[in-house]
């Protein structure tokens, strides 16, 4: 099983501008033919600095200076990410903009998956779940969505029974799914029985 975090919100002027240094990076992602990498490793960065005590603030507070801070991504990044996204990292630095990196890293992960034809959902149970059932989940929204689909897994034990699944905006709870599956179903029988029927009047015809 996955445990994924929580998805964070970002106010508006965060989003917009995520949206756009999101684009920048993977454009130039996509000229140096390394997107995935550059998205994980952002992702991978946003964890560290928010794991480590004050970096986070550091790289945020307009009162250290920039080369200050170009020294602090040096020393704590160096080396351990491309050096394509250690320049992102000091140019975001650089615009005081620091504060979004967080919702550039999401945009960045939404706008490669629609890219390649991804996309990410987030399912929540009030137990955790085995692998077969994160496979059919997966499956069964792949098939519904006509995409790819990334599952990550949260548990949370609050939820009443079932499981709720989110996809962008979009909220299914575990009947909805049942609802879809069976809907599908259906269609599938639909589909077998019109074949059927015309094969049944071609060998009965004279």
């Amino acid at each position: 099983m996955v445990e994924a975090k929580q998805p964070t919100v970002f106010d508006s002027d965060q989003q917009q501008l995520g949206d756009v240094y999101a684009r920048a990076l993977l454009a130039f992602g996509a000229d140096a033919g390394n997107v995935d990498q550059l998205v994980e490793e952002l992702d991978d960065v946003v964890d560290a600095i928010n794991g480590v005590a004050g970096l986070r603030d550091a790289l945020e507070s307009p009162r250290i200076g920039a080369n200050a801070k170009i020294d602090l991504l040096d020393k704590a990044f160096a080396g351990k990410v491309e050096k394509g996204l250690l320049h992102f990292l000091k140019v975001v630095s650089g615009k005081g903009r620091f504060d979004c990196l967080g919702a550039i890293s999401a945009s960045a992960k939404t706008l490669r998956d629609e890219m390649s034809g991804r996309v990410q959902a987030i399912v929540t149970s009030a137990s955790p779940m085995g692998g077969e059932a994160v496979e059919r989940i997966t499956k069964q929204l792949s098939e519904t969505l006509g995409k790819n689909v990334s599952l990550q897994v949260l548990v949370d034990p609050e939820i009443l029974g079932g499981i709720v699944v989110r996809v962008g905006d979009t909220v299914y709870d575990g009947s909805v799914m049942n609802q879809l599956a069976q809907v599908r179903s259906r269609a599938v029988k639909r589909a077998s029985d019109a074949i059927r029927e015309k094969l049944d009047r071609f060998t009965t015809s004279d």
